[in-house]
């Protein structure tokens, strides 16, 4: 991929929920909000086993993610390429979401959601979503 703007990265590795868009299994265009790492060029998603968004996008992996700030002026960051769905072993699920909930909520309350989520039956075996940007652009608005 070409150079990427570094205002772009900088909000990419932001604690900012991702719109993550994709192709459903219906034919409709779908977005959903996601925790997400980015991590050498990649948006990172941990998943479940079998969501839907993880079987449209092993069906069709073009997809796109958008995170924008929330106050004035905004700014944006798109992101569209293809994404891959990969096994997600549950020692590396466990690592990927004590990161992404660190990231995003914090020390404290990162490690009561961990708590909350391993008591909800959620650790095991998950999928990973590796989005490969081939375009990402930055805006000001």
């Amino acid at each position: 991929m070409a150079d990427v703007d570094p205002r772009a990265e900088d909000l990419l590795r932001q604690p900012i929920v991702g719109q993550l868009g994709f192709h459903g299994l219906d034919g409709y265009p779908h977005v959903l909000p996601v925790w997400f790492e980015y991590r050498a060029g990649e948006v990172l998603v941990g998943t479940p086993l079998g969501l839907y968004k993880n079987r449209s996008l092993a069906a069709d992996g073009r997809a796109s993610i958008a995170v924008s700030t929330a106050e004035y002026p905004y700014y944006l960051v798109t992101a569209v390429g293809d994404a891959t769905v990969e096994p997600l072993p549950e020692p590396e699920r466990i690592e990927f979401i004590t990161a992404v909930a660190m990231r995003y909520l914090g020390p404290e309350r990162g490690r009561a959601y961990l708590e909350r989520w391993s008591k909800g039956g959620h650790p095991g075996d998950g999928e990973l979503i590796r989005l490969r940007p081939k375009k990402i652009r930055f805006y000001v608005v």
